[in-house]
């Protein structure tokens, strides 16, 4: 930890740092819209819309022969989530319709204790920190009874997935939509010195945890599944990399230990800078990239309202969060697909689809990535790391220890397929590697 308990500050500062230091020049207040290619399928740039200020928005392109992601996570697709707002699934989305690959997408981890806001709370929450659990805070349900003693050795230090889990059935025990983080023993200085940013959110919330316990509940944290990236983080698309969140690269298996997805950003942002260098040294495009063509006619695909995000939102949470089972799956699919049908649907009656701008395609982006997540979850009848179904609740590692991969076909289906074996990489091997 730095800065207390604000290790994220410390880094943004750090690189905020060494941008402004080496002068690299940066587009602010922009959202990636899509993966330019040639007509050799090799990546050629982005599309991007930018935000004015005082001006109208316009979109706008950058060429460049090679494109990392590193658009960070997709938490946003469930209701509540330690996740800033634009963490949507751009980048993963994006890859997709480029022709990407996507793997291990079921793999959503929850972290266990989460300020619970009330049941209309929506988008980012803030985390309480397991060093909170660490340091003998105890979870305990209305009564004050410690439930998670008898359910694992560790009790309130079980794996994330294990707590999240045994929140989510007591809350269905008792019929409630939170639990409780008991932490008054460990006294206002204590709150004070070892925890003052955490201390500050749940005070802002009305919330002192000096003198009662903090009101908490599960919500997506982390995405372990991501676009299919090889040990040098080359995507199956020439020239695009995936770094970090957005990147499935194998290291985090099933279900991420905690604080390995900084180490795992700071490895693979090496090995790119460095097969970037020895790949397009030139910094020259791979072929011509070829004229925008002016449409003539109305769009193939609509772009969603912005208010569908809520419903994406709840559709997930209910049918796709903590515990999963085929039906509530199942239930999940048909809303989303409802959900595309009416874009859809407007759009083959009018002409025409939301109007472009930041929500609708954020909101567009995320129903593409709850739409391959419900199905890879759908696929894999087992439990494994932070994937459970309460159908299938055992470890299956005969039929499941592989990857489930998904890639976007032309007409937006789905194509999906499990590997014949659980080795990374995915991706074919450089010559020099072989």
């Amino acid at each position: 930890h730095a800065g207390g308990d604000a290790t994220g500050a410390e880094i943004s500062r750090a690189l905020v740092e060494a941008v402004r230091a080496r002068g690299i020049p940066t587009i602010e207040n922009a959202l990636v819209l899509d993966l330019l290619t040639d007509a050799d399928g090799h990546t050629a740039g982005v599309s991007l819309h930018v935000m004015g200020e005082g001006q109208h928005d316009g979109v706008g392109a950058v060429h460049a022969p090679a494109v990392v992601l590193a658009t960070g996570g997709m938490g946003q697709v469930f209701s509540a989530t330690t996740n800033p707002s634009v963490s949507t699934g751009d980048g993963v989305a994006l890859a997709l319709r480029a022709g990407a690959e996507v793997s291990d997408l079921e793999f959503v981890q929850f972290h266990p204790t989460v300020l619970f806001l009330g049941t209309d709370a929506e988008g980012q929450q803030p985390l309480v920190s397991e060093a909170v659990r660490g340091e003998g805070a105890h979870l305990v349900d209305a009564d004050g009874v410690r439930f998670m003693v008898g359910q694992h050795e560790l009790a309130e230090l079980a794996p994330r997935d294990i707590v999240a889990k045994g929140i989510m059935r007591r809350m269905q025990e008792k019929g409630a939509d939170h639990m409780f983080l008991d932490a008054r023993h460990f006294g206002a200085e204590m709150w004070e010195n070892r925890f003052p940013t955490i201390l500050a959110a749940c005070r802002a919330h009305g919330i002192d945890p000096v003198t009662e316990p903090i009101p908490i509940a599960p919500a997506a944290h982390y995405a372990s599944g991501g676009v299919r990236t090889d040990r040098h983080g080359r995507t199956t698309v020439p020239g695009l990399y995936a770094c970090g969140e957005v990147a499935c690269t194998g290291v985090h298996g099933a279900n991420r230990l905690a604080s390995n997805s900084l180490l795992e950003g700071l490895v693979y942002a090496e090995r790119i800078a460095d097969d970037i260098v020895a790949q397009h040294a030139e910094n020259t495009l791979h072929a011509r990239v070829p004229a925008p063509v002016t449409p003539s006619g109305p769009p193939t695909h609509p772009l969603l309202p912005a208010e569908a995000r809520f419903a994406i939102q709840r559709v997930m949470t209910e049918g796709a969060g903590v515990l999963r089972s085929a039906s509530s799956l199942s239930e999940a699919a048909a809303q989303l697909a409802r959900i595309h049908a009416e874009a859809a649907g407007a759009l083959a009656e009018h002409g025409k689809t939301a109007e472009p701008g930041v929500d609708t395609w954020e909101t567009t982006n995320l129903l593409c990535v709850a739409r391959v997540l419900v199905a890879a979850a759908q696929r894999r009848e087992e439990t494994r790391g932070c994937h459970w179904r309460e159908d299938h609740a055992d470890r299956d590692d005969a039929a499941w220890r592989r990857h489930i991969v998904v890639r976007l076909n032309p007409d937006r289906t789905l194509a999906a397929h499990t590997t014949e074996t659980h080795d990374f990489p995915p991706t074919r091997p450089s010559p020099q590697e072989q």
